[in-house]
């Protein structure tokens, strides 16, 4: 459901314009803490700053886009601007069901001194955050060489950041703003740094800001190239020299999302608001479409590599999906090679998929096949082609195939980016949900394409199968990149070799911080089976109607997440010290009373698991004081007391 809002008119006029003077328009957010101020420079280039709260987030720098090798951002005047108030809701997936649009929006008309056309600077000032695009007028093919916008911030800030903008797959980790090293060694060579997005920010403070891009469409995925002395400007890695742009050139938003504390960064709909609603002929009830349908999945990939493929194993694989709870299987690297047995014995591909979606649909559980986006593989061909991609989908469809998995694009070129758009647009067509790998940032794309199930850009739990991930990774990403959101991050290992510097009870609390709408659980399927976390592992929501980030969390340090489904609240900590802590909750402000406790705690060694249930009454559900190891973890389950009939 959408509301577009009208203020009255005297609302509109207090909004309208919070400060004009010759040094340029200052736009102020619905509240007014938060303030855009667009000016020129002595050489009337134009610049930008960004406040809240009385305090300057984003000192002025500068901004502009570079067209046919001209800074269109320099030597220009600023028109009069045209303001609107903005205010809508509408339906969203993952922290909450209900997303909402509230922000002043302005246009400014930038005329370029050189007598070059004008073209618009568009605004939105939120009370928690603030962005702004290019918009330049024009016909026929013209070449974008990237842009002048730059970003000031102040030095006394700490910045999470990682700098893998291949797959978006490095660790976060802390570093103060004007010390960000200028370079850094990539595989043996010394390469300049470049910040994959998003970044945030630790103001001094205390207060908390996230940097990064909204409504990525036909256009070079954005990173942050440090300049020193806390100065970043926009780099587009894979366009170096540009692209070719056909008709009017609209950028992606240029945001920063603000808040005073974790809660109001997790929860901000800032990004997802900035972009285009879904199509109703493709998404009739948007993002409650029924066919959109959220859940979970074994992955036979994790554990097994591409053996998991094997034709041989995939009836099992179904049959210990049903009994784990998930509506789906995801089948992953190796069922489209000879080497997997999908064709012995002159068997064909689709006929073996149609007999495994029968089998699981018997089940209760959906299929999802993986497949290679770029040509040359060995385990499947490619889909950079039309043709192919309408093939693949079609064939999907006429087996019955529920969903899809497309890997390794490895870049955010403008060319890749036109490819994932197009992708999901041919997969809602053929009404499929689509599940990008190898992949880059999200910004906001399942507002507008909502079969967008999940995506990875993240350094997930993969890695946990060679290597180990930082604590303070764990610690950051809830912060980070799921801000930005939804993320594939493999949450939920069981078995001991792969816990590595975390325990039983920190990973399947990870299930409830780092949830997805998709969520594939990670270890043996067996390993849930035959453990006392079945009955978890089987009712555990994968997207929620409100989450509170409570009081305790740290960025870096501790996670501590309050969830809820309907009636039930699931409350999740996460200790991200190498040493103990003590964490004295206070769930009064999640207002449960009457409900049935169950508490699932480290006992211990890392497996050691104690389970206590059935502590009930508003007293016993407002406090929670626990002790967590190094790489603990706390579950607490509130939901209605059970009642179950009898003979008597």
């Amino acid at each position: 459901m959408r509301f577009l809002c009208l203020f009255p008119a005297s609302l509109f006029a207090a909004l309208q314009l919070s400060a004009a003077s010759d040094a340029g328009p200052v736009f102020a957010s619905p509240d007014g803490s938060v303030r855009f101020h667009l000016t020129t420079d002595d050489a009337g280039h134009l610049r930008y700053s960004v406040a809240s709260d009385g305090r300057i987030r984003l000192a002025p720098a500068r901004a502009g886009i570079v067209v046919e090798g001209r800074d269109l951002g320099a030597e220009v005047e600023l028109g009069k601007p045209v303001t609107w108030p903005v205010r809508e809701t509408f339906a969203w997936r993952g922290n909450k069901t209900l997303a909402t649009n509230h922000c002043l929006a302005a246009a400014v008309s930038i005329r370029p001194r050189s007598g070059v056309a004008a073209w618009t600077l568009e605004v939105r000032v939120f009370d928690d955050g603030a962005a702004f695009r290019y918009r330049v007028p024009g016909e026929g093919p013209r070449r974008v060489q990237g842009e002048a916008t730059a970003w000031q911030i102040p030095a006394a800030s700490t910045l999470w950041l990682q700098t893998d903008t291949d797959d978006y797959e490095g660790n976060y980790h802390a570093v103060r703003a004007d010390q960000v090293p200028l370079e850094e060694r990539v595989q043996d060579r010394t390469c300049p740094t470049h910040i994959g997005p998003p970044l945030t920010v630790v103001y001094a403070d205390g207060a908390f800001g996230l940097i990064s891009e909204a409504a990525l469409f036909r256009y070079s995925g954005l990173t942050l190239r440090p300049r020193g002395d806390a100065l970043f400007t926009a780099a587009f890695e894979d366009d170096p020299q540009g692209w070719s742009h056909d008709g009017e050139i609209v950028s992606p938003w240029r945001v920063i999302v603000l808040a005073r504390d974790l809660n109001g960064l997790v929860n901000s709909d800032v990004i997802p608001a900035l972009c285009p609603p879904p199509d109703p002929a493709l998404f009739p009830d948007g993002m409650n479409t029924a066919w959109l349908r959220p859940g979970k999945a074994p992955c036979t990939w994790m554990v097994f590599g591409n053996d998991g493929a094997q034709w041989d194993k995939q009836q099992w694989f179904v049959d210990v999906s049903a009994a784990t709870g998930c509506e789906y299987l995801l089948v992953d690297a190796g069922w489209r090679s000879e080497r997997w047995g999908w064709l012995k014995n002159g068997g064909d591909v689709w006929a073996r998929a149609a007999e495994l979606v029968r089998y699981g649909a018997e089940r209760g559980v959906g299929i999802v096949l993986w497949h290679a986006y770029p040509d040359g593989r060995d385990d499947s061909p490619g889909l950079t082609t039309v043709e192919a991609r309408e093939e693949f989908f079609r064939e999907c469809q006429k087996a019955g195939v529920k969903g899809v998995k497309v890997d390794f694009f490895n870049s955010e070129s403008k060319a890749v980016i036109e490819a994932y758009e197009d992708l999901a647009r041919r997969a809602a067509k053929y009404q499929l949900l689509i599940n990008f790998h190898g992949a880059n940032k999200p910004t906001g794309e399942a507002r507008t394409w909502p079969n967008e199930i999940t995506r990875e850009g993240i350094r997930e739990q993969e890695y946990v199968l060679w290597d180990t991930l930082p604590l303070a990774h764990y610690g950051a990403l809830p912060f980070t990149r799921m801000v930005v959101g939804h993320a594939d991050f493999l949450p939920g290992y069981l078995q001991e070799r792969h816990l590595k510097n975390t325990t039983r009870v920190f990973q399947m609390a990870s299930v409830i911080v780092f949830s997805s709408p998709f969520l594939c659980w990670p270890d043996n399927p067996e390993a849930y089976l035959n453990s006392p976390w079945l009955h978890f592992v089987r009712s555990v929501p994968v997207v929620w109607d409100e989450t509170r980030v409570l009081p305790g969390s740290v960025i870096g340090d501790t996670v501590v997440f309050a969830r809820r489904k309907g009636d039930e609240w699931y409350v999740a900590a996460l200790n991200c010290r190498e040493t103990p802590q003590t964490l004295a909750l206070d769930l009064a402000p999640l207002g449960i009373t009457g409900e049935e406790l169950t508490v699932y705690r480290d006992r211990g060694p890392k497996v050691g698991l104690d389970i206590v249930s059935g502590i009930r009454g508003a007293e016993a559900s407002r406090k929670l004081v626990e002790t967590l190891p190094p790489g603990g973890g706390l579950i607490a389950h509130f939901g209605p007391v059970g009642e179950y009939a009898g003979w008597r």
